[in-house]
C-alpha cells in the first residue's frame, strides 16, 4: 500500500492533457522541465511520523496504536540505481504500489515538491495522501497529510512528517 502524497500546486501544472489525473509519462517531463535535483544513487530510508489523528471515539493510546502502526507499514528501505536516482518513480517516494495510484497533483520545482495521490487499498477503502516538502541530493522532508477512508468506519484523517535519507550503498545482491 502506498501512503505517499505531496499536496501540490492549485494549477496543476504537470496535468498536460487536462483530465485531471498525471501519469507517469506527465510525472517524468514534470522533472525534466523543472529541473529536478538529482539524488544519490544508494540505499534510501523513508520514514512516516504521524503526530495527529482524528479519530473522536478512539482514546489517546488506541490513537498512537493506530499511528505507530501505519507508519510502521508505510515505512520502507529502497535502493536507486544511477538512473533512478536522476528520475526516481512514484514507489521511491509513496512505497510499493504508488505506481498504480491516481495522481492528482505533481509538481516538481527544484528541490521543492508537491503532490497529491489516491491508493485503493484492495478491497478495504482508499488512502488519500498530500505531501509538500522539499528534497536534496542525500534527504528529504514532507508534512503528509493522510486520509485513509474506509467503509463502515468512515474518514481516519493523520497529519505529521514523512523523512528519507541516503544512509549507504546497497547491499551486493
Amino acid at each position: 500500500m502506498a501512503l505517499l502524497l505531496i499536496s501540490g500546486c492549485a494549477d496543476n501544472s504537470a496535468d498536460k492533457d487536462g483530465n485531471g489525473v498525471i501519469d507517469s509519462n506527465e510525472r517524468a517531463a514534470e522533472m525534466n522541465y523543472d529541473a529536478f535535483i538529482p539524488m544519490k544513487a544508494g540505499l534510501w530510508e523513508t520514514k512516516f511520523v504521524f503526530d495527529d489523528i482524528n479519530v473522536p471515539t478512539l482514546r489517546k493510546a488506541q490513537k498512537q496504536q493506530i499511528m505507530d502502526a501505519v507508519a510502521k507499514s508505510a515505512s520502507s528501505q529502497s535502493c536507486l540505481t544511477d538512473a533512478e536516482a536522476k528520475k526516481p518513480g512514484a514507489d521511491f517516494f509513496g512505497g510499493d504500489g504508488a505506481e498504480k495510484c491516481v495522481y492528482k497533483a505533481f509538481d516538481v520545482s527544484g528541490q521543492t515538491v508537491n503532490m497529491k495521490l489516491s491508493c485503493a487499498m484492495e478491497g478495504m477503502g482508499t488512502v488519500d495522501m498530500a505531501l509538500a516538502g522539499v528534497m536534496g541530493e542525500t534527504e528529504f522532508i514532507y508534512d503528509s497529510k493522510v486520509d485513509v477512508r474506509l467503509p463502515m468506519v468512515g474518514t481516519v484523517a493523520m497529519k505529521g512528517k514523512t523523512t528519507g535519507k541516503y544512509v549507504g550503498a546497497c547491499p551486493a545482491s
